[in-house]
């Protein structure tokens, strides 16, 4: 298959951060777009899932499409396509809880009521969280500025 998967997802959803993982290992090409920054993406995501925005959703080059699939299932369809789907390391599945936007949020308001309150750890802890997030997403910005 030399054609790209594409993957529908949001910068906000939290499963997003997996399935490009289990993309990102198995080497299979891809290209990802963002229903919160595109909105015709939105609506092609719309139509696709009977007017839901549901993501992560991906289509295949044959056209067929995957919504919201478990990790075994999107596996279980790379293998099929004949892609080797290694496990994941340590450090990758860090990386990828690193990537929910949780984290950032928490960082964001630790560091904030750390600042207001004068509460030095909060700030710490709400910096540390910030500088962990922008960790996790550090791989696919860089990507993001080959384009």
């Amino acid at each position: 298959m030399t054609d790209p998967i594409v993957l529908y997802g949001s910068d906000l959803c939290p499963d997003v951060p997996y399935v490009r993982a289990l993309l990102d290992r198995s080497g299979v090409p891809y290209n990802y777009i963002s229903i919160s920054r595109d909105k015709a993406a939105k609506e092609k995501v719309m139509e696709i899932n009977r007017g839901n925005a549901s993501v992560p959703t991906l289509v295949f080059p044959d056209g067929s499409t995957l919504t919201e699939p478990k990790d075994s299932e999107l596996m279980a369809r790379l293998r099929g396509l004949g892609y080797d789907v290694p496990a994941a390391t340590f450090g990758q599945k860090v990386m990828v809880v690193l990537q929910d936007p949780k984290i950032l949020l928490f960082g964001a308001i630790f560091f904030a009521i750390g600042v207001a309150t004068g509460e030095h750890s909060l700030t710490i802890a709400g910096g540390v969280l910030l500088a962990l997030a922008g960790a996790g997403r550090l791989p696919w910005a860089l990507d993001r500025g080959r384009d």
